[in-house]
């Protein structure tokens, strides 16, 4: 059989005999249909609640699972952190061994969970596609849709996934076949090459201009979690941003910077959104609050839950040992370093205070306020105690539970503690306002430089320099302003901007895919890891020694992953692989 990626037709097994409330648009319940089955298109568009089910189903096909990868997490590829446990496949990543062949020996070799990144998301998107493809084909078929609206907000839902489907798979794999029907397996041609990456960028966008004017500007509390205006344009904003960027506008073309700024301009002059006042709690809340613009709610869940009803990772994977965890996620001291001092300079920088002698003091204090806010590390006060990540502590654990000398809190509420009865919400975020405003400042610091004010777009709210875009993210938090003399050029502050946002969208799936945007994976993810190694004195005072812990490889052309080789041989030819694979 030619095809370029294998086909699966949904069936909704036996209509449900009730409609399920649209707060449980992701429960596993309402999301148990069974594939490789024909679609029996009277049942599903015979009625609106079958369809309404259908169309709910689309969101699955979205990747909002920080433990999607099984035992790893999307940050152990990049810099920020490392994945040193058990059974865990970014280490494949990590020593540049990932290929276009498919890894076999799922349930036996820990590497082919990276399939999840891989070969099997690429099928995954594609069956979105044609699942949302379905959708606008056939809602008109559907007769007794409460009101019209009804009908508008299920297609313009499916143009929102759809656009967001190809925007998962371009920022993985440039320019893939634009495929805008559901295509049949008997009489369509299957075998399809690529568009162009700008071509694809073109599709994205107009499936977002279509959806974000149907969508409502926002959800009813029981409908959070659906598509929204501001969610349709947010990703628009972040598509136009990657292409933007030096990998894919080598050129610096200024109109696609300009598209991208204008993108960004649209999301702040709708007026609704804002800075959460509450940067650690904003990621357990059971609403979106006034800074999320688009998540997937989750129940609440003990540290027991994960991996099952389409919930979130296990928390014990990011917590210490001394705290009943596992610490199968380390973050990386060549990640710690990046927060700057107190006063806004790189540790790197002499301006910053921060001296070798620290390494033997403190080398925490009068940092970066997200520093304490986001990662543990040692003499970090958590729930009722000082954290011990020095030798022979009792959070050091064994060399896989935390050779590292960090670990991970955003995602670990301070008061959820294993065997404690606790639970709390742990939402997958998608977009929220601080990324859209780094989005901005990034754009217009490439148009206007760093202190130019941008024209506004709709309203006064949307004019303002990149500098003080970036310096709202960061007074949010009680951090200084980027220090104007060393980010006085377009090119210092493009280096301020990377860091800001390596910084703010922590651990949250964007530094991995922002640096192979960059086109600069050969200068963070090719070379020295580095953790740090903790000895407790005996006058209780510490000293921090950093070492290499691991050298990882990447090469140029993994900035574009590789096409699954199964599909390649498949399609006869037209479907040409990446370079270097």
């Amino acid at each position: 059989m030619k095809t370029i990626f294998k086909i699966h037709y949904l069936f909704i097994a036996s209509i449900f005999l009730a409609l399920m409330s649209c707060t449980k648009i992701f429960d596993s319940d309402q999301l148990n249909v069974s594939e490789d089955q024909e679609l029996d298109y009277d049942e599903v568009f015979g009625c609106y609640e079958n369809f309404r089910q259908f169309v709910d189903y689309s969101y699955k096909y979205i990747p909002g699972h920080l433990g999607r990868m099984w035992n790893s997490m999307n940050c152990e590829m990049s810099d920020e952190a490392d994945g040193p446990g058990i059974n865990v496949c970014s280490s494949v990543f990590n020593n540049g061994a990932w290929s276009a062949t498919e890894i076999s020996g799922i349930g036996t070799d820990p590497a082919a969970n990276a399939n999840y990144e891989l070969s099997w998301l690429w099928e995954d998107m594609f069956t979105g596609i044609r699942h949302c493809n379905l959708i606008l084909e056939n809602a008109v078929l559907v007769q007794d849709y409460p009101d019209e609206s009804y009908k508008s907000q299920a297609i313009a839902e499916a143009y929102f996934i759809r656009s967001y489907l190809y925007f998962e798979l371009v920022k993985r794999w440039g320019g893939v076949p634009i495929v805008d029907k559901a295509l049949n397996l008997a009489t369509d041609d299957l075998d399809l090459a690529r568009n162009t990456y700008d071509e694809c960028v073109d599709f994205i966008c107009e499936g977002c201009d279509t959806a974000a004017s149907l969508l409502p500007l926002v959800q009813e509390d029981a409908e959070t979690g659906r598509g929204t205006k501001g969610a349709a344009l947010s990703l628009k904003c972040r598509t136009l941003l990657y292409a933007s960027r030096a990998y894919h506008n080598p050129d610096n073309d200024t109109e696609k910077w300009q598209k991208a700024l204008k993108a960004a301009q649209a999301v702040i002059d709708l007026g609704i959104y804002s800075l959460d006042d509450d940067y650690v709690n904003m990621f357990f809340r059971s609403d979106l609050g006034s800074e999320i613009i688009f998540n997937r709610p989750r129940k609440k869940m003990n540290f027991e839950e994960g991996h099952k009803n389409n919930s979130n990772f296990l928390v014990r994977f990011i917590v210490p040992e001394g705290y009943k965890g596992w610490m199968g996620t380390c973050v990386t001291e060549t990640f710690a370093e990046m927060f700057e001092a107190g006063n806004g300079y790189p540790i790197s920088d002499s301006r910053s205070g921060y001296t070798d002698s620290m390494l033997s003091c403190d080398p925490y204090s009068d940092r970066d306020p997200r520093m304490k806010m986001t990662i543990l590390y040692n003499g970090h006060y958590w729930y009722n105690r000082n954290v011990e990540y020095y030798v022979g502590g009792q959070d050091y654990g064994s060399s896989l539970i935390n050779p590292y000398g960090y670990s991970i809190a955003k995602f670990w509420k301070e008061s959820h503690q294993r065997y404690q009865g606790t639970t709390q919400y742990l939402n997958y975020i998608y977009f929220r306002y601080a990324e859209i405003l780094l989005n901005f400042a990034e754009a217009a610091n490439e148009i206007y430089g760093p202190d130019g004010v941008a024209p506004a777009l709709n309203s006064s709210a949307s004019a303002m320099s990149a500098r003080q875009a970036a310096n709202k993210v960061r007074a949010r938090v009680g951090h200084v302003g980027i220090p104007v003399d060393i980010s006085s050029s377009t090119d210092e502050m493009r280096e301020r901007l990377k860091n800001e946002r390596a910084i703010e969208l922590c651990f949250e799936e964007h530094r991995w895919y922002d640096v192979l945007s960059w086109g600069e994976g050969t200068k963070y993810f090719n070379g020295d890891i580095l953790a740090t190694k903790i000895t407790k004195n005996n006058d209780d005072t510490f000293t921090y020694e950093p070492f290499v812990y691991e050298t990882r490889v990447f090469y140029d052309y993994m900035h574009l992953y590789p096409i699954p080789e199964d599909d390649i041989y498949k399609s006869d030819g037209k479907l040409k692989q990446n370079l270097g694979w």
